[in-house]
């Protein structure tokens, strides 16, 4: 109950930043006006490729679990990837994607170790293809968008290094047995002290066995490194995807002198803003970060623009992810498959 309150007021929060989008500086009567003379097919464009995007994310956890399970079909990899956006959507930093997408790979007759290890893999990929990409975006177009934003190089600094700490920390553990054991015993104890977790000793033979799978698994797929850089591959295509539908909606507003490169980077911008935001969908900072870096392109149409790249890229997640997960069952782990 308490979950299903926590996401309801999510989309709430998030449906008064549209709504205010809409009512701010007459941005309604802005929207119908634009829509009046939208291009459909630049906006289908962008609708196409958020699709194309979802279409990655499933190739990729599905390349992954078929490293382990290689009679995996592709069907059963699409409902784990689009329970992970809706989770992702809806919670902190993205914090909800992974468990989420463990439960739906679970629910496919997956052991909680592989799913361990097919998650953790996929996180490390994605943390290190986005930070890559980040960094060189950075370098190429910082003094472009220096001077529309004073403080740009803090945010950026401060993404890059949050971002390079979360994949040192998830390499650590997959990597360091030792750290990884250190860490899931000391949240059992915790767990332990405050009553939640009782019987420690079964639940310390449990993380044994589960930490043995989690590591050889994780170890077997790293050491597939022709289907790793095949899985980074299709990661930049998945994120240069995403970050491309910005300039599709600037072009259904039949606007054309901005270029596709400077559009791309200032997603790309955008996204480190977002990453750094601890509220669920980047709450405040997407909105924020998109019309501080694309009021130059946008101009008077800015917050038209804000409320379709909304729509398009955060709440379709949200919409076609809760149709996915209406029949994820509730109680599909239980207590010994979590350590």
């Amino acid at each position: 109950m308490k979950n299903k309150i926590f996401n309801i007021a999510i989309v709430i929060i998030s449906s008064v930043m549209l709504l205010y989008f809409f009512l701010y500086k007459n941005g309604l009567n802005q929207l119908i006006s634009v829509i009046k003379i939208i291009d459909t097919f630049w906006l289908l464009v962008a609708i196409i490729l958020m699709l194309i995007y979802w279409i990655f994310e499933t190739l990729i956890i599905h390349e992954l679990t078929r490293l382990l399970f290689s009679e995996r079909k592709f069907r059963e990899s699409i409902k784990a990837a689009m329970v992970g956006q809706l989770f992702g959507a809806i919670t902190p930093l993205q914090t909800g994607a992974q468990p989420a997408i463990f439960y739906a790979l679970v629910e496919r007759n997956i052991d909680s170790g592989s799913a361990s290890s097919i998650l953790m893999m996929k996180f490390i990929i994605h943390q290190t293809i986005l930070t890559v990409y980040s960094f060189i975006i950075i370098v190429l177009k910082f003094n472009y968008f220096k001077s529309m934003i004073s403080y740009l190089s803090y945010l950026c600094l401060f993404g890059f290094v949050f971002n390079l700490a979360i994949i040192l920390v998830a390499v650590m553990f997959s990597v360091n047995k030792n750290f990884t054991r250190g860490l899931l015993l000391g949240i059992l104890k915790f767990l332990n002290n405050i009553k939640l977790v009782k019987a420690v000793d079964g639940y310390k033979d449990k993380i044994e066995k589960n930490l043995n799978d989690f590591h050889n698994n994780a170890t077997l797929i790293a050491k597939n490194y022709k289907a790793v850089i095949k899985v980074a591959i299709i990661n930049t295509i998945q994120l240069t995807v995403f970050y491309i539908i910005p300039y599709c909606i600037y072009r259904s507003f039949k606007l054309q002198s901005a270029s596709l490169w400077n559009m791309l980077a200032a997603q790309t911008l955008v996204m480190t803003i977002v990453s750094i935001t601890p509220l669920p969908g980047g709450i405040g900072g997407a909105e924020g970060g998109f019309a501080l870096l694309f009021k130059a392109f946008f101009k008077e149409n800015i917050f038209p623009a804000i409320v379709l790249w909304r729509i398009i890229t955060f709440y379709s997640c949200i919409g076609v992810g809760v149709l996915f997960s209406i029949h994820l069952p509730k109680n599909t782990i239980k207590d010994d498959e979590i350590f």
